[in-house]
């Protein structure tokens, strides 16, 4: 029993399973299948987006839902369609395809299922189109927007493709990318332990990711250091902007998606969360430090355990206390040893 095991046995606990990605795939299939079907939809390629294409995904707490993101990649000029226009006919095409049937949301339109008897699983379809229909490697655009309001409706400079490829080449392939992983997973558990009421007040996750893969440096054997190097840059990313009226003093992060790729200029992926969430989500990656640190500086490996746990949750889960001592406690030598005849 190490430290390092027990982290492991964390990761492989809390990582989604290959069942729950295989029917993820044939729920995304089915749904493709049907797009791709409809006269109503023009013709597109997909790809897989978000943690499902990164392999950085985790177990959903009890009240969220698995979910994938799949790009649709419309073979279409963007200057001939309406930000809303597709998504609405994709709604259309999939209104009865589950109990839920599909809903309209800013940037996608999202296909929820049961499982017994509750919302288990949503697949995410997001709609892209060319600004170029003849040349694949010209612009996408990705349609943001609901019906019924349109300054929400807008088409916005996008790179899925390239984003994926971003972080899945970040860092080399082997040991070094798969600790990289687990030690994303584990910023994500903790997260999903430490906000609470969703929505903006959570920091996004591609937001950590990508500060995850610029700055990981590996530690052979020794997720905890990888873990507690993340962590101080994230903690490193916010600057004071003041005193609110009550007298607090704020923070903010900012985060660009990388120049590199072809996204709208002047992106920000923190700029929905609020000056004060922002300064909620400085609070607690410090007290997270701290936390960290105190586990690596306590030399009590079985009160380690008990620290990461309350940290991450009852799914990192704290071993039986080694039982050597006590058993060299109960040692009685035998007489040929103990120097009595």
């Amino acid at each position: 029993m190490s430290l390092q095991s027990e982290f492991k046995k964390f990761n492989d606990k809390i990582r989604v399973d290959f069942d729950v990605k295989q029917e993820l795939s044939q729920k995304r299939e089915i749904l493709v299948d049907k797009l791709r079907s409809s006269e109503e939809l023009p013709s597109f390629e997909i790809l897989n987006q978000g943690s499902y294409a990164m392999c950085t995904g985790i177990e959903p707490e009890e009240s969220q839902e698995y979910d994938i993101d799949v790009a649709l990649k419309f073979c279409e000029n963007k200057d001939d369609y309406e930000p809303i226009q597709l998504k609405n006919k994709i709604c259309d095409v999939l209104r009865n395809h589950t109990d839920y049937g599909a809903k309209i949301k800013k940037p996608c339109v999202t296909v929820t299922y049961k499982k017994d008897g509750e919302a288990a699983y949503h697949v995410d379809l997001v709609t892209y189109l060319y600004n170029d229909k003849d040349n694949t490697d010209s612009q996408l655009y990705i349609a943001k927007g609901i019906t019924g309001n349109v300054e929400s409706q807008k088409w916005e400079k996008a790179d899925p493709k390239g984003l994926v490829d971003y972080i899945n080449n970040g860092v080399e392939q082997g040991e070094k990318r798969d600790q990289f992983r687990r030690v994303v997973r584990y910023l994500k558990k903790w997260k999903n332990e430490k906000f609470i009421g969703g929505g903006h007040t959570v920091p996004p996750s591609i937001g950590i990711t990508l500060i995850a893969v610029d700055n990981f440096i590996f530690y052979k054997n020794d997720d905890l250091d990888a873990l507690i190097s993340i962590v101080n840059n994230i903690k490193n990313k916010f600057s004071y902007i003041g005193k609110s009226e009550k007298g607090r003093d704020l923070y903010k992060i900012e985060l660009p998606l990388p120049y590199s790729l072809n996204f709208e200029y002047n992106n920000d992926v923190f700029e929905k969360m609020s000056e004060s969430q922002m300064t909620d989500f400085k609070d607690k990656i410090e007290k997270l430090s701290e936390d960290l640190n105190d586990v690596k500086f306590e030399i009590d490996e079985q009160e380690q355990y008990k620290k990461l746990n309350k940290i991450f949750g009852d799914d990192f889960e704290i071993p039986q206390a080694k039982n050597s001592a006590k058993k060299q406690l109960n040692y009685i030598p035998s007489s040929s040893t103990s120097g009595m005849e």
